[in-house]
Order: C-alpha cells, then structure tokens, then sequence
C-alpha cells in the first residue's frame, strides 16, 4: 500500500485577512496539502498594526483543492516549506488558544 505523501506550502497574500481584522495588510497562509494539491490543515498569519503576531486557523480551506477548485494549473503560486515551518505556526496558534 502506498504512504500518502504531505507536503508543506506558504502563500504570501496581501489585503484583508480573513478574520476580518487587518484591511489591506499582507500576511501568508500556511497549508498541509495531502494528495498532490488537496488541503488537509490551514492556517493565517500576519502582523497586526501594533505589530503582534496574529494566528488563525483556516477550517474553511480543508478538503479544498488547490488546482481543482481555485482554477489553478499547478503549484507555481505556493513557497514549499519545511515541515517544522508548519508546526511552528500550528504551535502558535495552539498557544494563542491556551491563554
């Protein structure tokens, strides 16, 4: 049986965030993406205008795919990252959700 393989992506965006906080900022998402382009796990990051670090969680995006649903042709758009890239603002945002 074949292992499914993860992979880690960045994009770096620029507008509002999706929580509706920050108004033409920028910031990135991070993705775990399973099965060449399928999102399993998202998050948000930027800086607010204090400049705090501000993490959200993105449950929106799982399930979405990449190529299929945003019309895209391939990867080209996304950083691949490592993958304690990830864990790094998962953590964050895991830390943020204790206090």
């Amino acid at each position: 049986m074949e292992q499914e393989v993860e992979k880690f992506y960045k994009e770096t965006w620029a507008g509002n965030s999706r929580d509706g906080e920050l108004v033409n900022g920028e910031g990135w998402h991070f993705f775990r993406m399973q099965q060449g382009s399928a999102i399993s796990e998202a998050y948000e990051l930027y800086l607010s205008e204090d400049g705090d670090e501000v993490v959200t969680i993105l449950p929106d995006m799982v399930g979405v795919d990449w190529i299929r649903d945003f019309g895209f042709t391939d990867l080209a758009e996304l950083e691949e990252i490592p993958e304690d890239e990830f864990i790094m603002i998962k953590e964050s945002h895991q830390e943020r959700d204790k206090t």
